[in-house]
């Protein structure tokens, strides 16, 4: 009979002779051509094949999967059948099904078959070298409900792998003296290339093709043990290779990756290497340029560490060519540090302190002074100490003072080092550990300040003392910032209670008179407000924007040249251009903390869209009938649109306080203790609202 008639046969009847006949017939037509020609009949067997199989028919639809046939919706549904029959249930799980492909219609069936023979080789003591990693371990488990192969690793540690990944680019091999070989390179070398082909074949318990074969062995050499050419003779080989075909050294310029950049630099600086040529410094620049954004964050830490270790190898004329490739790339490295998320400046606390010192130190010359105190600020307390040892004690006062997070780490160093930063005692105030002690969710390297202020707070008797001192006479307020303390249990806060009442009488007759009770009977409804928004014109706020983008981009940027410039005259102490240009380092540093804190709480308005009411409010013209004068005329507007020679009225102004809310018909007292009355409550004129939008 026919392939075909033997397909058309076995459609009919589904019996296991037909089937078993059928497959023969396949596999020799496989052997010169693909199957597609029988793509409809092929189709007429799977509409008619079991929906309950046998062992014998799974068995069938997994040998036919090995071929190379028509792939479709019907025969995914029953090769999805005969692998849940074939496999042991225990495998059957949604995460197992998914490693091997099956619900995936990009990958071929004969790659899901190849998955499963590795799948059931996966057992606990097998020996698997991890492609991607360079690592060999034993398994000791397959969690088939998460999908997971745990492995204890070879160099220490255990290690838990998807088994997707386990799957497409694990090797498995027989626990043995031989497969011991393969994973040591001294031990490879002593073999020939032959050997080790000989040794993967008998060893390995799931099939490898000649490809993976070779791109095992290139991982394994290239190139730390042997260069190309050599190894390309030691692979073709019948007998080991000669010493001589060990592999030239490379140096940590040319590296071909960051793993490799950090042993060849440890080697050089063993080695006391500290010659650098214009080529080598080009090359450093290269890699970094063509380093990827995602392996730059992946390997954060690896890639501090080299950056520290670049600095001992590369003069510091050098540091901002070779490394400036990284700024915004590098994820400790923002192009704005006061907006960068804290996950990602968390590799600078995981670092030893040799390495984050000459880290910050590198910051300074790659950015600036300026730039490495607006990222210091928020970074964990063992960072803060050793970015503030390379910084200028006035601009960390400047920045510090108005920090972008209120941390605990901040509070910490500030309290630590108050008596060298007397400017920063005035962070040290209850609301402000309140707030920080506040911060849920906070990334891992923070979390040991907040203890630390939490447990200082209760038991330290002088960070105590200095509470209710920096408190002075607004009680209420060091009371009301306690209310808010969520993190505090009702205990603690009794308890915390008592000892500042020891240290202060007002806060005793306070708590006497009634706000101890009303205290310890919190919860969150009774924390203090939340900071007043801004409103202002459109205007206004664009202008504030712009002032603030000139300040960062023209303004800093000039000053710090001007800087650099006054530096090199040399002697400080009578350098008035020095003097000049950090006075005006100073101006502009305050002047962006203010613009910052003010446009992160503002809401622009568009005056054009409030009608008036019967009541003062932002918008509108107020006409005040003044008592033993003529009639005044305001317009009513935003914090930042007063004009007195316009009688433009801003409501944050003494007089516009007085008149917000006040109804038509009221009379009021004027701040010079006039006596008015409102006479008008109008809508803005078309002028007015031109200069506004």
């Amino acid at each position: 009979m026919t392939t075909e008639e033997l397909l058309l046969k076995a459609a009919e009847s589904c019996s296991i002779a037909d089937l078993n006949a059928l497959l023969k017939a396949l596999r020799e037509h496989n052997n010169t051509r693909d199957l597609s020609e029988f793509a409809d009949s092929l189709q007429l067997l799977w509409e008619n094949f079991p929906e309950e199989l046998e062992i014998e028919h799974a068995q069938f639809c997994l040998e036919v999967a090995k071929l190379r046939i028509p792939d479709n919706a019907v025969f995914r549904q029953v090769l999805a059948a005969a692998i849940k029959t074939t496999l042991p249930p225990y495998l059957c799980k949604l995460g197992v099904l998914r490693a091997i492909g099956l619900r995936d219609n990009s990958v071929h069936p004969g790659e899901v078959l190849r998955r499963i023979e590795r799948l059931m080789a996966i057992k606990s003591g097998i020996i698997t070298y991890i492609f991607d990693s360079g690592k060999w371990g034993m398994v000791t488990n397959i969690d088939a409900l998460n999908a997971q192969v745990a492995i204890n690793l070879s160099e220490g540690g255990a290690q838990g792998i998807p088994l997707e990944k386990m799957l497409t680019r694990g090797y498995f091999f027989k626990n043995s003296v031989a497969t011991n070989k393969l994973s040591m390179p001294a031990k490879l070398l002593q073999i020939s290339g032959a050997d080790f082909r000989n040794i993967v074949a008998a060893e390995c318990v799931a099939h490898l093709s000649e490809g993976a074969v070779r791109a095992m062995a290139e991982r394994l050499l290239v190139p730390q043990t042997l260069n190309a050419e050599a190894f390309e003779a030691w692979y073709n080989s019948s007998s080991a290779p000669k010493p001589a075909a060990a592999a030239v050294k490379r140096c940590a310029a040319s590296a071909r990756s960051l793993k490799e950049m950090d042993l060849l630099l440890d080697e050089e600086l063993k080695a006391k290497l500290n010659t650098v040529d214009e080529a080598m410094v080009e090359s450093f620049a290269k890699f970094f340029t063509n380093l990827k954004a995602d392996v730059a964050a992946r390997e954060a830490k690896m890639l501090c560490t080299i950056i520290a270790k670049i600095a001992d190898r590369v003069p510091a004329s050098e540091w901002e060519n070779v490394l400036a490739p990284l700024k915004g790339k590098a994820p400790f490295w923002p192009l704005d540090p006061v907006a960068a998320k804290l996950e990602n400046l968390e590799v600078w606390g995981t670092l030893a302190v040799k390495f984050s010192g000459k880290l910050a130190k590198v910051t300074t010359v790659v950015f600036d002074d300026e730039y490495l105190t607006y990222l210091a600020v928020r970074l964990p307390l063992k960072s803060i100490n050793v970015c503030a040892e390379q910084l200028d004690a006035e601009l960390l006062d400047l920045v510090f003072a108005n920090p972008p997070l209120m941390t605990a780490d901040l509070l910490l160093w500030a309290w630590k080092n108050r008596k060298k930063h007397p400017a920063l005692e005035v962070l040290i105030k209850l609301e402000n550990v309140v707030l920080a002690l506040n911060y849920s969710r906070l990334p891992k390297e923070w979390g040991a300040a907040q203890r630390e202020l939490h447990t200082i707070l209760l038991d330290k008797e002088d960070f105590q003392k200095y509470i209710v001192q920096t408190a002075g006479s607004d009680i209420p307020a060091l009371v009301a910032a306690l209310a808010g303390a969520s993190t505090f249990t009702t205990g603690e806060r009794q308890s915390l209670l008592v000892k500042l009442s020891r240290y202060s009488t007002a806060i005793k007759e306070h708590l006497e008179a009634g706000a101890g009770s009303k205290l310890l009977g919190a919860n969150q409804e009774d924390a203090p407000a939340v900071e007043e928004a801004i409103y202002t014109s459109l205007a206004s706020h664009r202008r504030m924007v712009q002032e603030l983008q000139d300040i960062i981009n023209i303004h800093q940027p000039e000053n710090r040249e001007a800087l650099k410039t006054a530096r090199a005259h040399g002697d400080f102490r009578e350098n008035a251009e020095f003097d000049a240009a950090k006075e005006r380092r100073n101006f502009l540093t305050r002047r962006r903390n203010e613009l910052e804190r003010d446009l992160a709480r503002v809401n622009a308005l568009d005056f054009a869209t409030i009608k008036p009411t019967g009541y003062v409010d932002l918008g509108t013209t107020v006409t005040l009938e003044i008592t033993g004068a003529a009639d005044e005329v305001y317009y009513y507007l935003g914090a930042w649109d007063g004009d007195p020679e316009k009688n433009y009225l801003s409501y944050k102004t003494k007089l516009g306080e007085v008149l917000r809310h006040h109804q038509l018909g009221d009379a009021v007292t004027l701040p010079d203790n006039r006596s008015a009355k409102i006479k008008a409550i109008e809508a803005l004129p078309e002028a007015v609202l031109a200069d506004m939008a």
